[in-house]
């Protein structure tokens, strides 16, 4: 995934040498960059065995949360995204938690304790290594990703979200959520056009 960094580069260099560049080399670079914010795909299934391809959900808004049993934080997360799924699920809110190194049989148990509203996603390690490091290398957990309904990533969250301990990061993430939910799919794919 090219990062935001080369993208700021190459606007940076298309305005500076704007002059000296082809039509050509500039639709080059703007077809280089046209997918920079693109929430890169993947397939995994649920503990219900249920199968999710995130392309397939483009139309939702889709929440992604890495998270593990053993996090603490990861934990305490649950409750308010139970609250927020069941808010705004028959609004076109999908969460999908990612578990990052439990087996099948370690989340059905885990399951058994802590009540979880929404899916429960699991895969090999080298599925689950490739999509942190699809995701920009998951080094610490928890972190959240907030995909609007046009498949695009509209931020990401590198620490817990509690609505009781860090308030005013809840409410920027609820604020990005309700955000998306309220963006049109037409209007955003109009938007990207016309940026091209």
């Amino acid at each position: 995934m090219i990062t935001k960094k080369i993208y700021i580069l190459f606007i940076f260099l298309s305005i500076q040498f704007a002059n000296d560049l082809s039509d050509d080399q500039i639709n080059k670079i703007k077809d280089a960059t046209s997918d920079l914010d693109k929430a890169p795909n993947f397939t995994l299934s649920s503990v219900t065995d249920s199968v999710f391809v995130l392309e397939e959900l483009i139309g939702n808004v889709v929440l992604i949360n890495f998270w593990a049993t053993w996090c603490g934080p990861c934990r305490m997360e649950i409750p308010d995204f139970n609250d927020l799924y069941l808010k705004h699920k028959d609004d076109g809110l999908i969460i999908l938690g990612i578990s990052t190194d439990d087996s099948k049989r370690g989340l059905i148990k885990f399951l058994e304790t802590y009540k979880i509203h929404y899916p429960i996603l699991y895969g090999s390690v080298k599925q689950i290594s490739k999509i942190s490091n699809d995701y920009g290398g998951i080094i610490s957990l928890p972190v959240s990703v907030v995909i609007d309904r046009a498949g695009e990533i509209k931020r990401i969250y590198p620490s817990a979200i509690l609505k009781d301990y860090t308030p005013s990061l809840y409410a920027s993430f609820i604020y990005d959520v309700k955000t998306a939910l309220e963006t049109n799919i037409d209007s955003k794919v109009k938007e990207n056009n016309q940026k091209n």
